[in-house]
């Protein structure tokens, strides 16, 4: 199932400058925001230089959309930032992040 998608710099800045709430977890960051639309849209910012491989950039962005699916987030624009470099990549601690973000996104 494909979920819909922050589109363009114009979303991504209302949801840094309007944002309702942020938390993190180990180098993850999490911004949401309340949109006007029925549905969740995500917005990932993964830069290459703190993870350098793209599998591993693109196993975040599906944890990512994972979480958001089973999470019961209704009308809300998310975004994840990677804030620090990831110098060696563990699933493990990466899932354990995860794991605190979901718990954190469940009690909104």
């Amino acid at each position: 199932m494909k979920m819909p998608a922050l589109v363009g710099k114009k979303d991504f800045d209302n949801v840094f400058k309007n944002s309702d709430t942020s938390f993190s977890s180990g180098p993850f960051l999490v911004i949401l925001k309340k949109n006007e639309i029925s549905s969740t849209r995500t917005g990932i910012i993964i830069q290459k230089k703190f993870v350098k491989l793209a599998v591993n950039r693109n196993y975040i962005k599906r944890k990512f959309r994972e979480i958001i699916m089973r999470s019961k987030l209704n009308s809300f624009d998310a975004v994840l930032m990677v804030k620090n470099k990831i110098e060696e990549f563990d699933k493990l601690k990466v899932k354990k992040n995860f794991i605190d973000l979901e718990s954190k996104i469940e009690k909104i």
